[in-house]
């Protein structure tokens, strides 16, 4: 019994510190992506003679653009999990 409960909190610790890095790298991802979108919006209103229309083109693809940095950063930091995952496998 004592054995089962090291076993449950060893693999309580593990999946509480994948979360932990889960959500470090969320939070750093989306951030990094406000940061692109805040700049691609300055870029779009700095003009403020432009049709509505252009506008809110402009800041359609910049939010887009913020989303698509925010997720490229996320599947990097999915690979990385992967590949920490194979190497922790072949030092067993």
């Amino acid at each position: 019994m004592f054995r089962e409960n090291q076993e449950f909190s060893r693999i309580f610790r593990e999946i509480n510190q994948g979360f932990r890095f889960f959500v470090a790298n969320y939070t750093t991802a989306v951030k990094n992506g406000a940061d692109v979108a805040e700049q691609e919006i300055i870029e779009a209103v700095e003009d403020r003679d432009q049709p509505v229309d252009i506008v809110a083109g402009k800041l359609f693809e910049a939010l887009k653009k913020g989303v698509q940095y925010a997720g490229e950063q996320m599947l990097d930091s999915g690979v990385d999990i992967v590949e920490q995952m194979k190497a922790k496998l072949r030092k067993k």
